[in-house]
């Protein structure tokens, strides 16, 4: 067992039986941010990645109020000992903005934006497709004997849109009180995916136009 099977375990629990009609809804949502799902184009299942994540992590589960991950506790599901020991390496991962630095040897080293702080994933399971130009969204989390990994959920964003980013990552870090600096923190992550998309399907539009606080598309 490792953590993306435990992912998978816990996706398929949260959207069977009471929980169908909320993953239905929940594409719905989906789709509204990234575009509607579609298996013949080359981004499916980054994008089914990226829904999974969002859905496990992200969206308030009804009736708790909260993730499914962080409902675990509260529902009737039935986890081996070592699933339980994975389960806090979910629970407590970094969502984050990341900046790629370098590759050396199986190691790949990136910086947290939102904190600074440099990373290094050991043995990294992803080495390709990074840039230094481009900045990514990705979740990262502690697997065995305290080894780093990433989710397998990525979004890249243009590097024109660099700027912007670095400056609401910076409002950001000025906010004073952890748990409304940690919202904001979310917000704009969200905020950033849903341009990222924007940016796709409306390829004639500036990127300046979409990565905005004043965006000439709806969000």
């Amino acid at each position: 067992m490792n953590l993306t099977e435990l992912i998978d375990k816990l996706m398929q629990f949260f959207t069977e039986g009471s929980y169908s009609d909320q993953v239905i809804q929940a594409r719905r949502e989906f789709a509204e941010r990234a575009g509607a799902f579609d298996q013949a184009t080359d981004d499916f299942e980054m994008k089914m990645s990226q829904f999974i994540d969002w859905y496990l992590f992200t969206r308030l589960l009804k009736p708790f109020n909260k993730p499914p991950i962080q409902a675990v506790g509260e529902v009737d599901i039935l986890l081996s000992t070592e699933e339980q020991s994975l389960l806090p390496a979910l629970q407590k991962s970094r969502h984050s903005i990341f900046e790629f630095q370098k590759i050396k040897g199986n190691d790949l080293y990136v910086k947290d934006l939102f904190s600074g702080e440099k990373i290094i994933i050991k043995d990294s399971d992803f080495s390709m497709g990074f840039s230094r130009e481009e900045y990514f969204e990705a979740r990262l989390m502690e697997a065995k004997e305290h080894s780093l990994q990433f989710g397998p959920s990525f979004c890249f964003h243009p590097d024109k849109a660099t700027k912007f980013i670095l400056k609401e990552i910076k409002r950001v870090k000025k906010i004073k009180d952890e748990e409304s600096r940690n919202s904001e923190k979310e917000d704009v992550i969200s905020k950033l995916f849903r341009m990222k998309y924007k940016l796709q399907q409306y390829k004639h539009v500036k990127i300046n136009d979409i990565y905005s606080n004043e965006p000439k598309l709806r969000l």
